[in-house]
């Protein structure tokens, strides 16, 4: 079954390539969230945006009958991710969570549940560069330097405007990754 929903999904992403439709393709970023609790937290300022979450940690013990809370008051060490994105323009962080992830536009052309994504033939990248055409210093062609990333976690969906990405995997309490977060805003 999932090697043929797998097979869905590319020929979805095909056919929309195809048509000069927007299209999500899976990104490999080289590291994985949780997929039930990766509890992303988003930090941005007008020339940083980053997001930290939980990574995915394989348990061979876990038979899929017991769930593990997380608390990120917890002093323990945990297994994080961080990416930032380079050079953002604009970011958007809620809904829809895994549950309604099929009501985003993108669903039936690529788009997957606990997965990084590329956006091809952005809207949103067309449309946020017609909106800056009018500034006299516009420079065209956003769609060869900026990329649209979609991030979705569980609860939430994360997508961004931006040049790139840097991902960086530690492990440490969750309280102190948020310190480092910060500083690192502050820089």
């Amino acid at each position: 079954m999932a090697a043929e929903l797998r097979a869905q999904r590319e020929a979805a992403r095909e056919a929309a390539r195809s048509q000069g439709l927007p299209y999500a393709s899976v990104l490999d970023l080289g590291i994985r969230w949780s997929a039930g609790a990766p509890m992303p937290h988003l930090f941005n300022s007008s020339n940083r945006t980053m997001v930290l979450f939980y990574r995915h940690v394989p348990r061979p013990d876990w038979d899929g009958s017991w769930a593990t809370m997380v608390d990120p008051r917890e002093p323990a060490p945990a297994a994080l991710g961080l990416i930032e994105f380079i050079r953002p323009h604009s970011v958007r962080f809620g809904g829809p969570n895994d549950e309604a992830l099929h009501g985003h536009p993108l669903s039936d052309h690529g788009l997957e549940p606990y997965e990084a994504h590329e956006v091809h033939n952005s809207q949103w990248i067309a449309e946020a560069e017609r909106i800056n055409s009018v500034h006299p210093a516009h420079q065209g062609g956003w769609h060869d330097r900026m990329r649209h990333y979609i991030l979705s976690f569980h609860d939430d969906t994360l997508e961004c405007l931006a040049h790139d990405v840097r991902v960086e995997q530690f492990e440490c309490p969750f309280p102190e990754a948020v310190a480092r977060v910060a500083r690192l805003l502050l820089a």
